[in-house]
């Protein structure tokens, strides 16, 4: 008898850990490995590498300080995403497909970059590396937005944790090589590391030629967006742009003529609009009218000024000066989103469907996520902004933590190069799998639960391990975090793909993950502050509480949305 149950039960084990393994033998999940290394290793490389070797030159820390913005081309790589979506590499792009060639062009970026450092000489001269470590850092983030595009169009929703786990994974796998940099500067020399890399990275666009290109997407020339988001003419978009760049730059007290070339840049172009851009059949009145407004919303701050220094009697004109910039950015609002709409008797606005360029390039895809989603929008937003904030916010400290505690920098690398690291990847493919039998939705509640945990556990670590550091506390504490950590990264990555039309993968993507990025790197700025106000027990109790409020965001928007929106694009197969 219990040889006739083991049987099947066995076989019932074996087909459930077949079932898991599946989706990773598809070919694509072996290209996402690739990818995933390749996107890896220039972030690693200019934000690692290039700082302690500037260092061992005797740079100053203030200077390398200044290296971390060279970083930020990956927080604003959603500027020039819709470049990457749309225009097509000339002679490259027929020859080896759009995604591919893209990539191709930025990891020639990359080699580049890579190229200059290497020829450098930081004692002499900093420029020749600032130079190449921001060529770096822009065509890495270029690479990235192509890579995001190429996965999201290369599978369906519901293999795309997969394909998260699998990214991830070969992103790791960038960290640890990138270690081999250390290596080689240490029997050679840097510029040797770095030409050894940059040769890596072009060894790299040669394996993208045997990447399948994603299938031919057929985009949806949308014109019916609704009349409050009809989508201003390019003109107005642009013109009121510069004005709200032009008050902007008041506030940080930017010098006046920078202000004032701004604001004459905007009136031109709002004065000559059906000129210099297509699709503005505003009245030339009302262009004139929305730059007077922009003249009074500029430069209130400087009339306000003007009229404080006035007698007493006559400072009520600044009140009047207030409550006027108020009206004017009312009306700035009503007719930029009004401004390309008609309106009959008994008739419904009639939008305008004559676009430009730039509003088909930036401003469609934009448009499009609204279609989409509709108001639920909003919520996905936040939820997008703060589902990460408990990783971001605890990890800045963590490292602090471990020299506080007195624990040794062998003893902490090992355990993160060791079992962290396969925390690390068994908490990805937990992820992915958690994902593919539940739902990502569900796998995101699962995930906030294990990142609450976790950051709980850390505040349990800090309050023991100071009369006790015992080494299993800090293992524990260091595998358990990434365990959680690879779960929800795989997790996030699917859920943005899913918000994601791949006819404009590269723009939507980019500006998904660009704005949770900025607002997560932000707050944890102020980490060491609130770690100095409340000790380091309470500050992981409150970076593990942040994950509450993104576990309620989930279920608010599962129960909004319902099921998943429609995609636009379809592949043509």
């Amino acid at each position: 008898m219990t040889e006739e149950l083991t049987a099947p039960q066995k076989k019932t084990v074996a087909g459930t850990i077949a079932s898991w393994i599946e989706p990773y033998k598809r070919p694509e999940m072996a290209a996402m490995l690739l990818l995933g290394f390749v996107s890896g290793l220039p972030l690693y490389l200019v934000n690692q590498k290039t700082s302690y070797w500037l260092r061992l030159e005797g740079i100053e820390r203030s200077t390398i300080g200044f290296f971390y913005w060279v970083g930020l081309a990956y927080s604003f790589k959603f500027i020039w995403a819709p470049i990457i979506d749309k225009l097509t590499v000339p002679a490259l792009g027929p020859a080896v497909g759009h995604r591919r060639s893209w990539m191709m062009v930025a990891i020639a970026g990359t080699v580049m970059g890579l190229l200059i450092i290497a020829t450098a000489d930081p004692s002499e001269s900093i420029w020749p590396v600032t130079f190449g470590a921001i060529l770096l850092a822009f065509s890495g983030a270029t690479l990235d937005v192509s890579i995001d595009a190429w996965r999201i169009g290369s599978a369906p929703t519901e293999r795309q944790a997969n394909m998260a786990a699998s990214y991830s994974l070969g992103y790791r796998g960038a960290l640890i090589f990138s270690g081999l940099g250390f290596v080689v500067a240490d029997f050679a020399n840097w510029n040797l590391s770095f030409t050894f890399m940059a040769l890596s990275m072009a060894a790299c666009a040669f394996l993208i030629l045997f990447i399948k290109e994603p299938d031919v997407i057929k985009t949806r020339q949308s014109t019916d967006h609704l009349p409050l988001l009809a989508g201003p003419p390019n003109a107005i978009a642009a013109g009121v742009a510069f004005f709200v760049m032009a008050r902007i730059l008041t506030w940080f007290g930017i010098g006046t003529n920078v202000v004032q070339s701004l604001f004459v840049v905007g009136a031109i172009i709002l004065a000559l609009g059906p000129i210099i851009l297509r699709a503005t059949k505003t009245p030339f009145l009302n262009r004139l009218i929305i730059i007077g407004l922009g003249g009074l919303f500029v430069f209130s701050r400087d009339l306000v000024q003007a009229l404080t220094a006035l007698p007493d009697d006559s400072r009520w004109l600044s009140l009047f000066v207030i409550l006027a910039n108020l009206l004017a950015v009312g009306c700035l609002i009503w007719l930029v989103a009004f401004a390309n709409t008609k309106q009959d008797a008994g008739s419904e606005p009639v939008v305008e469907t004559n676009r430009g360029k730039l509003y088909v390039m930036f401003g469609t895809p934009l448009f499009q996520v609204y279609e989409r989603l509709g108001l639920v929008l909003v919520p996905i937003l936040v939820l997008v902004m703060i589902y990460r904030l408990s990783d971001f916010t605890m990890g800045v400290m963590a490292i602090p933590l471990y020299a506080d505690l007195g624990y040794a920098p062998a003893m902490v690398g090992g355990i993160q190069s060791g079992p962290g690291v396969a925390s690390i990847i068994i908490g990805l493919f937990i992820g992915g799998i958690v994902a593919q039998k539940m739902g990502v939705m569900r796998a995101m509640i699962v995930g906030a639960g294990l990142t609450l945990l976790t950051n709980g556990a850390y505040a349990w670590f800090a309050a023991t391990a100071e009369t006790s550091p015992d080494v299993w506390r800090l293992a524990l504490a260091i595998c358990a975090d990434n365990v959680a950590g690879g779960f929800v990264t795989t997790v996030f990555i699917a859920y943005l793909s899913s918000l994601v039309d791949p006819a404009y993968a590269a723009t939507q993507y980019a500006l998904f993950s660009s704005l949770y990025a900025l607002l997560n790197k932000f707050v944890a700025g102020f980490s060491g502050l609130m770690a100095d106000a409340v000790g380091y027990v309470a500050f992981f109790l409150i970076t593990a509480s942040y994950t509450i409020p993104a576990a309620l965001l989930v279920i608010l928007v599962m129960t909004l949305q319902g099921p998943p929106p429609e995609r636009a694009a379809e592949s043509s197969g």
